[in-house]
């Protein structure tokens, strides 16, 4: 009862739910939808575990800027151009080369990483 009369007119945090949408975020001209969820199986049967935003995975399945920049995440494991501080924990995030975009997500700007642009430069000759 006390609580009840102490919580009236106190909004209560929302406890999102899997699926939900966290966020929308926009790089380049890809849009990435975030939802509540879990990485592992065994994180959706612990009830201390709520579901947590979700990142996609550019190692599976790669994105790129329309300059040809490749989409990466904070977290993600290290490809074999990695520079950065050499320990068994390092994630993209440690790279010289990653660049903070929004949230975890970021650009590797290693030039070895780069794909050829989609954009096209047209000539004046014509």
């Amino acid at each position: 009862m006390l609580t009840r009369i102490l919580s009236k007119g106190v909004e209560q945090p929302h406890t999102p739910k899997e699926g939900d949408l966290y966020k929308e975020v926009t790089i380049s001209d890809k849009t990435f939808r975030l939802l509540y969820g879990y990485y592992e199986s065994f994180e959706r049967e612990s009830p201390f575990n709520d579901p947590i935003p979700i990142y996609p995975d550019f190692i599976k399945e790669p994105h790129y800027t329309a300059e040809g920049i490749p989409i990466a995440t904070a977290m993600q494991n290290v490809c074999e151009f990695y520079n950065g501080k050499n320990d068994e924990d390092s994630s993209c995030s440690d790279c010289v080369f990653f660049q903070k975009y929004e949230e975890l997500f970021g650009l590797c700007n290693c030039s070895r990483n780069k794909r050829e642009s989609k954009e096209r430069t047209v000539s004046g000759n014509g």
